[in-house]
């Protein structure tokens, strides 16, 4: 009977920790390490968060919901055509080259509409709660179906008013949205193979390859010059043609349709503090030759300094270089559709 007793005593602690183990599990929602049966694969997408507050676990969760679609859009691109425009005692040398931009951006709210947090769970070991997010695989198809029409829908339209236009700025500014159009639907087709479990999406009706082989065609035939009202520091014409290359509108020699007209002054704000200041204002405005009406304006504020003087006329053109080289394509879409920025 001794021996009994001993036996037991000594099996007490794993009892007790086998017990509390069992309870443990019992009291732990499944969903929160593994996936849910309730909510199946087959028929929900479906992610956790947790967070020491129940409302930012409930956020979290749907944020990492989203992230099922932004992981596997993150990867969509769009191939921009290049046009590198090199200047070499005063000829110049145009290159042309595709590659792939990682520039795609989308909003998934009207994706994951109707999702919701279908429970919640507080551990009180570690003072922790949990939340699940769920949204059912169909109305997510739907919700992404309905957006793929829209911008159908809204790329056929475009592509009919290019057709109709007879300014050549609201032709390309046409086709550009088109395209525009057509690459955030692409994005919502791998969405949708996300949500659609036999990989299959839906196939549009436009093809990304003819709409830029479109545009580029145009834009090889609409003439814009390229010409400067004040260069004090020299070589921003030469600046002005590089960027209207690389934006895909090369610099033309013959009669233009248009003229990118470009000036900067400068303002020597002397020494302070033991470095150089140059105070810049860009600008840029786009003339229509026919009727010599201004179909835009577009101003950058420049600043730059320097421990040398010399060293400051160099770094104020690389920012003229620079903004020219970030911005010039969506200013000139801007002058195209009528909302110029001053």
């Amino acid at each position: 009977m001794m021996k009994n007793n001993r036996f037991l005593k000594s099996l007490w602690p794993v009892i007790l920790l086998c017990y509390m183990q069992t309870a443990y599990s019992a009291s732990t929602p499944q969903w929160v390490n593994e996936a849910s049966e309730t909510y199946p694969h087959e028929e929900f997408v479906s992610a956790t968060g947790s967070a020491s507050q129940p409302e930012l676990a409930k956020d979290r969760a749907l944020a990492n919901l989203m992230k099922v679609f932004e992981l596997k859009i993150r990867e969509d691109s769009t191939t921009r055509s290049d046009t590198q425009v090199d200047i070499k005692d005063e000829k110049e040398n145009v290159k042309k080259s595709s590659r792939l931009q990682q520039q795609i951006s989308i909003r998934t709210d009207k994706v994951i509409d109707g999702a919701r947090i279908a429970e919640t769970w507080f551990d009180d070991e570690v003072l922790t709660y949990h939340a699940l997010a769920v949204l059912e695989r169909k109305q997510a198809g739907n919700n992404i179906r309905q957006e793929m029409s829209r911008l159908d829908d809204e790329t056929e339209t475009e592509l009919a008013q290019s057709k109709a236009q007879k300014d050549p700025l609201r032709v390309m500014a046409n086709l550009y949205q088109a395209i525009e159009n057509q690459k955030q639907r692409l994005v919502l087709q791998n969405m949708l193979k996300v949500v659609d479990l036999s990989g299959r999406g839906r196939t549009s009706l436009f093809s990304l390859a003819d709409l830029n082989g479109r545009l580029e065609t145009f834009l090889a035939d609409m003439k814009m010059a390229a010409a400067t009202d004040n260069d004090p520091l020299g070589g921003l014409e030469q600046t002005l043609k590089s960027a209207m290359g690389n934006a895909g509108f090369p610099a033309s020699n013959g009669m233009p349709d248009y003229t990118l007209v470009i000036g900067l002054d400068v303002q020597d704000l002397g020494k302070r503090e033991g470095w150089y200041w140059l105070r810049g204002k860009l600008s840029l405005k786009l003339i229509e030759s026919s009727s010599g009406k201004i179909r835009g304006r577009k101003q950058w504020p420049l600043k730059v300094s320097a421990l040398q003087r010399t060293e400051t006329d160099s770094r104020l053109m690389t920012q003229v270089s620079k903004a020219l080289n970030n911005d010039l394509k969506t200013v000139i879409l801007s002058f195209a559709t009528g909302k110029n920025e001053n």
